[in-house]
């Protein structure tokens, strides 16, 4: 027989069409044309968004589908929920901390890591009266002090019984599945100066290699330079207030980036915005982003003493990097799939695509003149501001925005 007549491509119908001429789609929640802004999948364009129960089923134009409740995205930004690296949401003992489920509703986080404010003692007691209660999803940094932060204005690890890097290795095992990593809180006057500073540092680095996980360094006045503190990090280890001023900055007396930084960057280790009360200053970040030096992940450290400014939430912080000239798209990518990556769980989180876990952000973009402020009390002026207005997790509509719903 000669075949010559015919194509040599054998052309397969897209499945979805086949389906869809005989069938309707049915889906639990349908979010229709909104811009999908999904870094994993490369999405910047109009799309609907279709969930059945806690997984995303489909991401398209136009889709036909059925749904049990629709939300009309317009003119909104529709993205992965945000991760938020770094939170305090240890409420009632830790005394700053906040309460994780409003924090998601206010802005569009769908999950939260908490950043040390539990240790080996406390973090079971944690995870059972939070994490485990938590509609958000809840994980935690185990700190290297066996009390966390309970009573951190006293500086929790300057009496050097609290250190318990054993305790903190038998929790990180215990709870696996929430505990991913260690917090050490290096200032000076939380960990000692000389000596003892160093002892603390390497112990808690050293918990991390244990317990085969990662680390989560929060620089304040360290009583080590940040070069002298590179080389006993590696790849995945955090360094978090990134941008903050005072003595202890990514920056020499020159004001240029210190080698050691660039190369660790290169090499793999995490800068962490973590804004906080004290931990961002206009200068430094201007200084970093102009010598291409860029977070990996936008953060808050969100609490009691910040949250009514000048960090507020999430989309206000992402607003500052708009306002300094990042794009929209990497602003987005610092604030879901970087952050994803960071922990791992970027086959569940952090993305939009067809079987992820169903969370989702929805934002609107206000423009006009909006003041944004640092740590220091410097204020600047953007045009641009996110403001969070609807938040899915794993499926289910968070009260209280009905106002989308059709």
């Amino acid at each position: 027989m000669n075949w010559s007549h015919l194509s040599p491509f054998l052309v397969i119908p897209n499945p979805y069409q086949l389906i869809s001429q005989y069938f309707t789609m049915q889906c639990t929640l349908l979010i229709r044309g909104g811009t999908v802004i999904d870094a994993a999948a490369g999405h910047h364009q109009i799309m609907d968004v279709a969930i059945t129960g806690d997984r995303i089923v489909a991401v398209g134009e136009s889709l036909e589908y059925q749904a049990d409740q629709a939300i009309d995205a317009s003119g909104l930004i529709v993205s992965p929920g945000l991760i938020d690296l770094h939170v305090h949401v240890y409420q009632h003992h830790m005394p700053i901390s906040l309460n994780a489920d409003e924090l998601s509703i206010a802005g569009g986080v769908t999950t939260q890591l908490d950043a040390g404010s539990a240790g080996s003692y406390n973090f079971d007691g944690f995870r059972r009266d939070y994490i485990d209660r938590a509609n958000t999803e809840v994980l935690g940094l185990v700190n290297l002090a066996c009390t966390g932060l309970v009573a951190a204005n006293l500086g929790e690890l300057l009496d050097p019984r609290h250190s318990d890097p054993a305790g903190v290795v038998a929790t990180i095992e215990r709870h696996a599945d929430v505990a991913v990593g260690v917090k050490i809180r290096a200032g000076a006057h939380i960990i000692g100066s000389g000596q003892q500073g160093w002892d603390h540092f390497l112990a808690a680095v050293a918990a991390a290699r244990d317990s085969k996980t990662w680390l989560m360094v929060h620089i304040g006045e360290c009583p080590m330079t940040l070069p002298e503190m590179m080389p006993h990090l590696q790849p995945g280890d955090c360094i978090t207030h990134c941008f903050k001023g005072g003595s202890t900055t990514l920056l020499d007396e020159n004001q240029h980036v210190f080698e050691q930084i660039k190369k660790a960057a290169d090499d793999g280790i995490i800068f962490d915005v973590g804004h906080g009360f004290g931990s961002f200053h206009w200068d430094v970040v201007t200084a970093c982003l102009d010598q291409e030096l860029l977070p990996n992940t936008i953060s808050t450290d969100l609490h009691l003493k910040n949250v009514h400014g000048p960090v507020y939430d999430m989309p206000t912080t992402m607003s500052k990097f708009l306002m300094l000239g990042l794009p929209l798209t990497q602003v987005f990518e610092m604030s879901t799939l970087a952050p994803a990556k960071v922990l791992g769980r970027e086959a569940e989180i952090g993305t939009l695509k067809v079987g992820s876990r169903a969370d989702v952000a929805l934002f609107e973009m206000n423009t006009g003149e909006f003041k944004f402020t640092d740590s220091y009390q410097q204020v600047r002026s953007g045009s641009q501001r996110l403001k969070a207005v609807g938040t899915v997790q794993s499926g289910t509509l968070a009260p209280g925005w009905t106002q989308y719903k059709r």
